[in-house]
């Protein structure tokens, strides 16, 4: 069972920012920079640590709701913002959830968040897809890894563009697609030609010098689209 009809659809999955403490430069900068992604076009957040405990990371999420909204009042975009893995702090905030793989079962985090929140899932390859497409309950699906990325180590086989492009056409519109894994500005493009709804990143605008300018050219590499 997926999130009530229409939820996913007012989301622009273009550009896909997740959060990344250490390139941030400690939890007390990551906040700045969602507000600069948001402000350069990024359509949906990403709040991922690993390392934080629960309330550090609830304060962690709080503080980018905050930036989001900020952002919203100077643009009137409005990002959708997910907790990654941790689903207790999606619940008590009322936020949308992605989890990997080895999270948990998806249907739990269902149950958990009810119908009017959106659930990602990790796909590493068909025998994934093809599981969770037979009973669905994820509302978009991160193809992952594109390549090779030192800000997730622990992760299948990198996919390719041609592996891409396989999951893109056998989720056949299904549930929204998002790619990532070392996508860069200078790959960008390649991987919007496989058909995926929106590329995600992680160094390419946290460690940018200019975040809100990283955001906004990688959100116009999807204008000849």
């Amino acid at each position: 069972m997926r999130a009530l009809p229409g939820v996913a659809a007012a989301i622009d999955w273009r550009l896909y920012y997740v959060t990344d403490t250490a390139l941030s430069g400690g939890p007390e900068k990551v906040a700045g920079i969602v507000e600069q992604a948001v402000l350069g076009g990024a359509g949906v957040i990403q709040v991922r640590d690993k390392q934080l405990d629960d309330p550090a990371f609830t304060r962690l999420t709080r503080g980018c709701l905050d930036a989001v909204e900020r952002a919203f009042d100077a643009t009137g975009r409005r990002a959708a913002v997910f907790v990654n893995d941790r689903l207790r702090v999606a619940e008590e905030l009322g936020l949308h959830f992605h989890q990997g793989q080895s999270d948990g079962a998806v249907e739990a985090a269902r149950a958990a968040l009810g119908r009017d929140l959106l659930i990602g899932l990790s796909i590493s390859n068909r025998a994934e897809l093809q599981e969770e497409l037979a009973d669905p309950t994820a509302d978009v699906l991160g193809l992952s890894p594109i390549w090779a990325t030192p800000t997730k180590t622990d992760t299948e086989p990198a996919l390719g563009l041609a592996g891409a492009r396989e999951l893109v056409a056998t989720t056949a519109g299904r549930a929204a697609t998002v790619a990532i894994g070392g996508i860069t500005a200078s790959n960008a493009r390649d991987v919007i030609a496989t058909g995926v709804d929106g590329v995600c990143v992680v160094s390419a605008i946290a460690s940018a010098q200019d975040p809100r300018a990283a955001a906004a050219h990688l959100l116009s590499l999807w204008s000849n689209r």
